[in-house]
Parts: structure tokens; C-alpha cells; sequence
């Protein structure tokens, strides 16, 4: 019995699984990720509305996610932020998720949003849960290197992983 407890521990971290958007991982890894599963979708969804809130830019919020990202994941934060649009045509002022880095109980998020004079920065969102908690903002970080390029809308033409305009 007192060896149930340890094994549950270690079968439920050792079963988070991790993602990277863009992804980084080879075609058997990529095989069995699948953005729109949790919690990739919430994470997305939460950095997107610490953006929002902290850094401001638009009154609704557009949104660009990483390459690699499918539809139902779009879908999925949309409706998780409620009247979000994701990005449809290059220019348009939007929040650019360029990428995600999720391990079991961290995560990454690197964000291009819409600053004052119509310029645009970027900064990283940092996330963690634990058992007990769910994921939230720990901490954010703006760099100060600018924004000369703007990402493309990534938002797929199908429901497939690798699909992007």
C-alpha cells in the first residue's frame, strides 16, 4: 500500500505530456500531439488574457497562435476567452502567440502584443499548476528588443495539425 502513492505521483507526471508550438518534436512524437487536448488550449487562453489585461492594445481580442496549432484549438480558445476572434489578415492588430513550451507543470508562452504609437513589443508569460491549482500567470518578462517583423495569420484552412495559410 505504501508503495501506491509514489507510483501514482510518478504515473501522473510522467504522463503530462509536453508540447512545443511551432512544433520541435520528430513525426513519431507529433503522431500523438494534438493541440485542441488540455491543457494547451486553457494555457493558450490564459496568456492571451493576462496580454489583455496588462498590456491592453484592442477592446476585443484577436489572436494569432502558433504555427502547428489546428482549428478546433482557435475554436476552443475562443470560446474558453469568450468574443475572441483569432486573426484573419496580415495587419490586423492582434495578440501573436509565436510560442508555446509546455512541460508537466510549466509553461512558456511567447507573446507579440500591440503597444501605445502603434508599435508593437514582445514578452514572455510565465505559467505553472500544480495537483492542487490550476494554471495561472506567475510572472511576465518584456523584452526591450524590437519588433520589426509582424507574424502571419497561422490560422489553419483545415482541421489538420500542419495546416496553415
Amino acid at each position: 500500500m505504501k508503495y501506491i502513492a509514489p507510483f501514482l505521483i510518478v504515473f501522473v507526471v510522467g504522463c503530462t505530456p509536453i508540447a512545443t508550438y511551432p512544433p520541435v518534436e520528430n513525426d513519431v512524437a507529433l503522431v500523438f500531439s494534438n493541440s485542441s487536448n488540455e491543457p494547451v488550449p486553457t494555457i493558450l487562453a490564459r496568456t492571451l488574457l493576462y496580454a489583455h489585461e496588462h498590456f491592453g492594445g484592442m477592446d476585443t481580442v484577436v489572436f494569432n497562435l502558433p504555427k502547428g496549432v489546428n482549428k478546433e484549438t482557435y475554436t476552443i480558445v475562443s470560446e474558453k476567452i469568450g468574443g475572441a476572434i483569432p486573426m484573419e489578415t496580415s495587419g490586423q492588430l492582434a495578440y501573436h502567440v509565436t510560442e508555446l513550451r509546455k512541460r508537466p507543470f510549466h509553461a512558456e508562452a511567447d507573446i507579440v502584443f500591440p503597444a501605445p504609437g502603434g508599435k508593437y513589443e514582445q514578452a514572455t508569460i510565465y505559467l505553472s499548476s500544480s495537483l492542487a491549482q490550476p494554471w495561472s500567470v506567475q510572472r511576465e518578462r518584456i523584452w526591450l528588443v524590437p519588433v520589426t517583423t509582424l507574424p502571419t495569420p497561422n490560422f489553419p484552412t483545415s482541421g489538420d495539425v500542419g495546416a496553415s495559410r
